[in-house]
């Protein structure tokens, strides 16, 4: 059941990128507990619209409304909200030189002052859910693409965040650890995290998503439930795509 309120809600964003426009006048409402993925061709602003969502990217114009405030607006402390929105991206980006736990508990003890036998006990639990809790004491090198990229979700996980945000998570994996992160995500869903997917995996898009947005040429041209997506596109440029990716 949806609130009211949208968890986020897009009005008018724009982006530029040295005069060139990549994101057009974008509005859309993303609400608690939606599975939102974002499909579209390279080039077409999927990854910069999702950046723009915790100001990664700075919009040129428009508004960014997350959990009712604009953090757009300069007087809004950005990192206080970045904390409450999980970032996974194609590269795992862990700490080489510490261990997957130290990887795991540094930012909630640093940006939020938990206690390291708390920051611990949550990261173990949380470990033990994606299949790696016997490899906390092991450094980064030690395991594969896929494990790292689920401990890359983790970590987002640790500091409790009221939405993810993955941008092309499986893009940079071999097609069989592909699964597994997949896996963790199915699961997030499940357990009703709000989740915006930048992705290329159709099958995943159509099984989890509870809307599939269709983004080209930095517009939104159609958006709908996976089902009807997929099998009645309405729009001429999204049965093209489809056509070549499925």
């Amino acid at each position: 059941m949806k609130d009211n309120m949208p968890l986020i809600s897009v009005k008018n964003l724009c982006k530029e990128f040295n005069g060139k426009k990549v994101l057009n006048d974008i509005s859309v409402d993303i609400y608690k507990g939606d599975v939102v993925c974002v499909l579209g061709p390279s080039g077409s602003g999927k990854s910069t619209f999702l950046r723009c969502l915790n100001r990664l990217e700075e919009p040129s114009s428009g508004h960014i409304l997350f959990e009712g405030t604009d953090i757009c607006d300069p007087k809004t402390d950005i990192n206080i909200h970045r904390q409450k929105m999980g970032m996974v991206f194609q590269q795992f980006n862990l700490f080489p030189h510490m261990t997957i736990m130290k990887n795991l508990i540094i930012a909630p003890m640093k940006l939020q002052n938990v206690s390291e036998a708390d920051a611990k006990s949550y990261a173990m639990e949380l470990l033990d859910k994606v299949g790696l809790a016997d490899r906390a004491n092991d450094y980064p090198s030690q395991l594969s693409g896929g494990q790292q990229q689920r401990i890359a979700i983790v970590r987002a996980l640790c500091m409790k965040p009221d939405v993810m945000l993955f941008d092309e998570p499986t893009s940079a994996l071999d097609p069989e650890m592909v699964g597994e992160v997949l896996g963790v995500m199915k699961n997030l869903a499940k357990d009703n995290m709000t989740m915006v997917v930048v992705t290329h995996e159709m099958g995943f898009a159509r099984e989890v998503a509870s809307r599939v947005m269709f983004l080209d040429g930095g517009d939104f041209i159609e958006e709908n439930a996976p089902e009807e997506f997929f099998t009645n596109p309405q729009n001429e440029r999204l049965k093209s795509f489809l056509s070549k990716v499925l």
